[in-house]
């Protein structure tokens, strides 16, 4: 008997059923009557009280109370496993589930500590999550393509990440969703579907970190790891009211990572944490600087953890408008609650208009479509699933060049151009230090993420220099949550637009449908100051805690 060869929807349905199996009938529920499912996981029954203390607390203190013996790793693992399981079935943000081996790991962690009476690491007992990216035995890699579903990585295949993480004690709970080869702000594919925003289910949790984003609002898991290459771990921690922590390439290994456009290296893809709590970053942060990684992996820069001490009195950058989109209006209003906090506190601010904004969008734009859209083509065409609506600029891209696809050296030529952006970017913001009344320039810059709050499901629009200009400079950034769209977050009366491009964001901006969305900023520094963006962080969050 001949066996007809799966179609691309068949493989996809067998997938989520399978995802879906691995989570106990115990642990299941009911159907979320309201789009705000944020409070489910403590309503709906899955958890015991002691399960949901475990789930809202800090990982740092988790960790301590590990230490202590007050805690046990497979308890704290059991109660993310069950957590998590809710908010896939609230949001679908899972790709992947190893909830049997991550207590296997666990109850042996508790036999180490319970005969050395020490921990494993600053991560010991630590359940935590990995964009989908990331290689782990046992686990598919797919990256939201569905010909590469059904094919596990091995142990030999493992991303360094995963080998560090082990290393300092954390335990792999789970990978999560991602838009198809990662190269969307919004999370969805036709393996698994769209991953929707916990605060408003009718709204994105960002891409393409945002499953991460999902998980991590709800407390699936105390931190997890996302990718960035144009914005992909700081939007959806905007979009879902999180931290995050963009790096300079080489702080963090990227080692065995799977790539949408494997080999584009013009604009380097890096690793960064992601929390509901900013203490988590730092603790993840110093525990992976802390493994010393440049010992094996030739591209990290060995910069060991700096302790920060900032000035008493900052001069912060405020960029309100990057001259192409201006932000909606709940941006606008979390930028001046930002900025009358931070002068409450005693620090100055002064206006920030960025470096020739059109000219980033062309550069990422040559750089990401180098190779004229093949390597995406040639995936989705494996299986035959049609392109997601996301990707069809790479489509057309790939349609119109394919018979005279990009040279080398218009990669080349663009590779110049990018070159002395960066340097004009340097000195814009070095130019700084003649406004700013400290002698120095800017300490920290805060931006918008997007002119969004949170999207509606398919509304990205594509605007994304408000991030992607500093992925084109490999600056290190944070993003933070601050404040909540409200019904009073209404159009400006007769505002159309500058360009097309505006008039499309403002056009289908509905101040009703985004309600109780997170404003989440972005805190820019420049490069390999992630200790330092970390520090300002604190600064901006205790200065709105008082507003």
């Amino acid at each position: 008997m001949t066996i007809q060869p799966q179609t691309w929807d068949e493989v996809a349905q067998q997938k989520q059923a399978a995802n879906l199996a691995l989570i106990p009938d115990e642990w299941r529920i009911k159907t979320a009557q309201s789009v705000h499912v944020l409070d489910v996981p403590t309503t709906c029954g899955v958890l015991s009280v002691a399960e949901l203390d475990i789930t809202e607390t800090p990982a740092a203190e988790l960790v301590e109370r590990m230490r202590k013996g007050v805690l046990k790793a497979y308890d704290v693992v059991l109660a993310f496993a069950k957590r998590a399981s809710v908010a896939h079935q609230l949001t679908n943000c899972l790709s992947e589930i190893r909830f049997e081996a991550a207590l296997a790991e666990a109850a042996a962690l508790d036999d180490h500590f319970a005969t050395s009476a020490t921990l494993k690491g600053p991560l010991h007992g630590l359940p935590i999550s990995l964009k989908d990216n990331f290689n782990v035995e046992g686990l598919d890699t797919s990256v939201g393509f569905v010909a590469w579903s059904n094919d596990p990585a091995t142990k030999e295949t493992e991303s360094e990440l995963v080998g560090t993480l082990r290393s300092q004690g954390a335990i792999i709970l789970c990978k999560t969703n991602v838009p198809t080869a990662m190269m969307m702000p919004e999370t969805y594919n036709n393996l698994f579907g769209y991953t929707s925003n916990p605060h408003n289910t009718r709204l994105s949790s960002g891409g393409s970190s945002g499953g991460e984003s999902a998980l991590l609002a709800l407390r699936g898991t105390p931190f997890g790891v996302g990718t960035d290459i144009g914005g992909s771990v700081r939007i959806p921690a905007a979009f879902t009211g999180i931290f995050a922590l963009k790096p300079s390439y080489g702080r963090f290994t990227t080692h065995g990572a799977r790539s949408g456009l494997p080999g584009q290296e013009a604009v380097r893809s890096i690793n960064g944490p992601m929390s509901s709590d900013l203490s988590s970053l730092e603790l993840w942060t110093k525990a992976i600087v802390g493994s010393e990684g440049w010992l094996t992996d030739p591209s990290i820069v060995p910069i060991p953890w700096r302790e920060i001490t900032l000035p008493q009195k900052l001069c912060f950058g405020l960029l309100v408008d990057d001259g192409v989109v201006k932000p909606l209006p709940p941006v606008l209003r979390a930028l001046e609650r930002t900025r009358k906090a931070l002068e409450a506190a005693g620090h100055t601010v002064i206006e920030y208009t960025p470096y020739e904004t059109h000219l980033s969008i062309d550069i990422i734009t040559r750089l990401f479509r180098g190779d004229g859209g093949v390597k995406i083509a040639t995936v989705i065409a494996q299986s035959g699933e049609p392109w997601p609506e996301g990707l069809e600029t790479y489509r057309d891209t790939y349609e119109a060049l394919k018979s005279t696809p990009p040279t080398v050296e218009k990669l080349w030529d663009t590779q110049m151009v990018r070159q002395l952006f960066v340097k004009k970017t340097l000195e814009h913001w070095m130019a700084t230090s003649g406004r700013t009344g400290t002698g120095r320039p800017i300490d920290g810059l805060i931006s918008p993420t997007t002119p969004w709050a949170a999207c509606p499901k398919y509304g990205f629009d594509l605007h994304l220099p408000y991030t992607s200009t500093w992925n084109l400079t490999d600056q290190s950034a944070t993003v933070f949550p601050a404040g909540f769209q409200t019904p009073e977050d209404v159009n400006a009366e007769g505002y159309v637009g500058r360009n097309e491009r505006e008039k499309r964001v403002w056009a289908k901006y509905d101040a009703e449908e985004s309600v109780g969305a997170p404003v989440g900023l972005q805190l820019v520094g420049l490069r390999f100051e992630e200790e330092k963006v970390l520090k300002l962080t604190e600064v901006v969050m205790a200065a709105l805690e008082k507003a």
